[in-house]
């Protein structure tokens, strides 16, 4: 944060909506007691106790920007300490990284995963240094070798190592759309090959780190971030992404010799195909859920003070980091707490209305009208989004709802945040509040 930005600036730097947060960032704020329930913890505990020969698989959704990127980035610190009072105090070897770094998630499918995993590995472990361990093997040359062969000239990739040039593999996958059907064709006649090399190097590591040894650690964990941004659309000859990747290729997903979690769009967690996915890769976690504002109890009560107050120290680290007091940022308190009530309890809605609101004035602090300009913008994109067909289906969580039909309008109803998710011993459904300053949501 550069000196040199006037208040108001700093701020907007301070709440980009797409920037995900480390644990010891000073801005992060941990959500748990207003969440429901504990998702981190038990994810940690369960990963802990597995038998490290025998891989687990856990699958962990959430609505978009309700902050699973930051609580994956939590469970990776936590995993990487020495455990306390569980009786085994070894840290792991995490492998953590976001597809969407180097792949489209318009357009993924399974060999584009394999290869960016193949280079992500091997990345890693050489930069990790683990005593006694060769960052590749020769069989994992061979079968680049074999990628290579068939290839032929639809990709020219030389000069490198063959760590880099699985990396390189994996952004023409991204910078090379018209060739991406080639590319795929090419490495899926590889690809039994290249999973078994890349899982010779997956066990191979984690033998190597549970050799006792100076600084031995537990195993090796695999977090794979960003599969909930695979964009759902319909395909040519049948069918959808999400299914194509998630349902169809589900028996590869789990194949991997490493305890494995990959993050999964929120949708499929509500899809009929969900017991396909379940029983193949393991049982899905809890959905990252929002932040509770109100109680669940079907009445219109006055805001949930705990909730209230994460919100609300969600702005003040927000300022703070700004270097702005927050009795500042607001012309009266009132106005940020209408910003927050706004979100529903979603985070980056609140980063994205205080962005928008900030656009509306010249300077600081931020009016009631730039703020209620703020929330009419997001509902009037909102009220170009939703298609006519979703309106009486959306009217019916104007209270809270304990269930939410599996079919596949309410699954783009939660994908697209048209309805929340929220959990307090037991997950209920909500409308979007934005939703509810339309005129076409009250509309009979």
């Amino acid at each position: 944060m550069t000196d040199d930005r006037d208040p108001i600036a700093r701020l907007v730097q301070a709440c980009r909506p797409n920037e995900s947060l480390a644990p010891d960032d000073p801005r992060y704020v941990n959500c748990d007691d207003v969440r429901g329930e504990n998702l981190v913890a038990r994810l940690e505990r369960s990963l802990r106790r597995a038998d490290p020969a025998k891989p687990e698989f856990k699958l962990f959704a959430g609505h978009r920007g309700v902050g699973k990127t930051s609580e994956l980035l939590r469970l990776k610190r936590l995993l990487e300490k020495p455990a306390r009072g569980r009786g085994t105090p070894r840290p792991f070897k995490v492998i953590f990284f976001d597809i969407t770094d180097k792949l489209d998630p318009n357009d993924v499918d399974f060999p584009d995963l394999l290869v960016l995993t193949a280079a992500e590995v091997q990345r890693q472990l050489r930069e990790a240094c683990i005593p006694g361990f060769s960052k590749t093997s020769r069989y994992l040359e061979r079968v680049w070798d074999d990628i290579k062969g068939t290839l032929a000239k639809k990709v020219v990739i030389s000069g490198a190592e063959v760590d880099v040039e699985f990396a390189k593999l994996a952004l023409e996958f991204r910078n090379q759309p018209n060739a991406r059907q080639d590319l795929r064709a090419a490495i899926e006649r590889q690809s039994t090959s290249l999973l078994a090399a890349v899982n010779d190097l997956l066990t191979h590591a984690n033998k190597t780190l549970r050799t006792p040894a100076k600084g031995r650690k537990d195993g090796l964990i695999l977090i794979i971030d960003g599969l909930d941004k695979v964009v759902r659309r319909e395909l040519p000859n049948g069918g959808n992404t999400h299914d194509r990747l998630f349902i169809d290729r589900r028996e590869q997903l789990a194949s991997l010799n490493v305890h494995t979690i990959y993050t999964v769009p929120i949708s499929l967690y509500y899809s009929p195909l969900s017991a396909q996915l379940e029983q193949t890769i393991g049982e899905f976690n809890t959905p990252l859920p929002m932040i509770h504002l109100r109680p669940d109890d079907r009445s219109r009560v006055a805001p949930d003070t705990a909730g209230m107050h994460k919100m609300w120290e969600i702005l003040e680290k927000r300022c703070a980091y700004a270097r702005v007091k927050i009795e500042s940022v607001f012309d009266e308190p009132e106005t940020g707490r209408y910003l927050c009530e706004m979100t529903g309890g979603h985070p980056r809605h609140l980063m994205m209305l205080v962005q928008s609101a900030a656009g509306a004035v010249d300077a600081l602090p931020i009016t009631r009208d730039a703020a209620e300009q703020a929330v009419r913008n997001y509902a009037n994109s909102l009220l170009r989004e939703v298609p006519d067909a979703f309106w009486p289906k959306i009217r019916k969580f104007a209270a809270p709802c304990e269930d939410i039909p599996k079919d596949e309008d309410h699954q783009r109803m939660l994908l697209l945040l048209h309805v929340f998710e929220y959990m307090n011993g037991r997950p209920w459904y909500e409308v979007n509040p934005v939703l509810r300053t339309l005129p076409k949501f009250n509309a009979d």
